[in-house]
């Protein structure tokens, strides 16, 4: 069968709209091992372009179903040599029964539980056995700078969490609950997650903004590539290990909204940066022959710090720089080598030592 031809079928069946002649086909063609993969290949492709149905229990119970026949036959060519009775038919019948009994009850018991904030953080402590906290118990927003040098503004009253054993070994997990800025400093190697009620964020360098409530959970994208996936998503574990961004992606400007049940993503929309409510948001942080000192405090305003310099020495200081979604700590960093200069954080304070440009 062309490829083109199983693709258009397949998508059919995706999408809710095959006949029973296609399931037929489909049930066939899934017999040969090299099309298994080809099948998850453009699965993948279809969620990408329909984020909003991650979750149907008819389609999932005819996946089942297909999974079932395929292992079945698979198990019948292994046996074929053998001399074997009419009960190992039935014994394949009884445990396709029961997989899909398996199934339908997880499915109903998936629709009634919500993972929250609390759950998530008990599951890493009981795995690693420890955690660190941090809740923004004030008024402002406030900067976490996080092991891997991440920084992540936590607006008030909002919590976020993480092992600090784990973290920036394999994977970066972070987990949040009310709303932060994220600016995740580039590792493709090792992706950075933001666990925030049933909703996965994965990311490998960018920034992103995301707000939880008891309602919905809204992801906001400043610039690069954001993977979104459900908790509740069959192929969570495949797209979690990988060090690429798969499932739905979001790209610069877009929002996503999912909701309080985790089993739909809305529509994604183009969002306009002057019309978001944090300062840090609407910025693009690219300097064109920017005085020094103007850079220095729309850092220290954007990220609510306090910087301290000599702004004499650096009055005739002027600067290109295109910091995008650098985190606070590598636009310090790359700040200070234009200017020759040093900086060190003491108390909260971050201090810069220059001598000045001539």
């Amino acid at each position: 069968m062309k490829s083109s031809l199983i693709k258009k079928i397949l998508f059919d069946y995706f999408d809710g709209k095959h006949s029973s002649m296609q399931y037929k086909m489909i049930e066939d063609w899934l017999k040969i091992k090299e099309n298994q993969e080809l099948f998850y290949q453009y699965l993948d492709e279809w969620e990408s372009q329909n984020p909003q149905y991650f979750l149907n229990s008819e389609y999932e119970f005819d996946k089942l179903k297909l999974k079932v026949a395929l292992e079945k036959e698979q198990n019948f060519e292994h046996l074929e040599n053998k001399k074997y009775n009419g009960l190992t038919v039935k014994w394949f019948d009884v445990a396709a029964a029961i997989l899909i009994f398996i199934w339908i009850g997880w499915s109903e018991l998936s629709k009634s539980t919500k993972i929250s904030y609390e759950n998530l953080v008990q599951n890493t402590k009981d795995e690693t056995g420890e955690i660190y906290e941090k809740e923004n118990t004030t008024k402002h927003p406030m900067i976490l700078i996080l092991p891997d040098e991440s920084s992540v503004i936590l607006q008030p009253k909002s919590r976020i969490s993480y092992s600090p054993h784990q973290f920036n070994r394999i994977k970066r997990e972070v987990i949040l609950s009310g709303e932060a800025f994220f600016e995740v400093h580039k590792n493709a190697n090792i992706p950075f997650f933001v666990y925030a009620n049933d909703l996965i964020t994965k990311v490998l360098g960018t920034s992103f903004t995301i707000k939880t409530n008891s309602f919905e959970t809204d992801i906001i994208v400043k610039t690069g590539r954001v993977s979104v996936i459900l908790q509740n998503d069959i192929y969570k574990d495949k797209k979690i290990s990988g060090k690429t961004l798969e499932g739905f992606v979001l790209g610069a400007n877009e929002q996503v909204r999912i909701n309080q049940n985790g089993e739909k993503i809305e529509k994604p929309i183009t969002v306009k940066r002057e019309e978001l409510l944090q300062p840090i948001q609407k910025l693009s942080f690219d300097f064109d022959e920017t005085q020094a000192t103007e850079i220095i405090e729309v850092i220290k305003n954007a990220y609510n710090i306090e910087i301290i310099y000599n702004k004499e020495k650096l009055l005739n200081c002027k600067l290109t720089a295109h910091l995008s979604d650098e985190p606070l700590i590598e636009k310090l960093k790359l700040i200070c080598v234009a200017l020759d200069a040093t900086y060190e954080e003491i108390n909260n304070k971050f201090i810069i030592k220059s001598n000045g440009c001539k």
